[in-house]
């Protein structure tokens, strides 16, 4: 398996992990999931709807079937980590709360390089 390959397979398969986990917290109310996003002045709603967002695009990240499909999970896990990152930012937030979404944001960025190194051929108009 080349560097690439496991590059794309960890990331993508802890990036995955995190997600469901996130989304079940999410869905179902964690006290500690509810407390943050009040803090940050979100509905209570937001969470369900993040939460079913994260579950259904989890496991989009790891099938090779849907390429079109997948670019769209990976845009909108960027649109979520890009706000999270934002809002626990512009909240005053410490780092101690904004470091999940910055890591979770690396390991998108790690993921997504490595599958358009492995995916998109290098005379594609989509390799820029």
């Amino acid at each position: 398996m080349s560097r690439s390959a496991r590059l794309y397979w960890i990331s993508t398969s802890l990036l995955a992990a995190g997600m469901v986990v996130a989304g079940v917290q999410e869905l179902r109310h964690a006290p500690e999931v509810l407390e943050g996003a009040r803090r940050l002045g979100y509905p209570d709603y937001v969470l369900t709807l993040l939460g079913a967002a994260k579950l259904v695009g989890a496991p989009l990240l790891l099938l090779q079937r849907f390429p079109h499909l997948k670019e769209w999970v990976y845009a909108g896990f960027a649109f979520d980590f890009g706000g999270a990152i934002v809002s626990h930012t512009a909240s005053g937030d410490t780092l101690i709360h904004t470091l999940p979404a910055i890591f979770s944001a690396v390991l998108l960025a790690i993921s997504y390089w490595s599958y358009r190194v492995r995916h998109v051929p290098a005379s594609s108009p989509d390799a820029a």
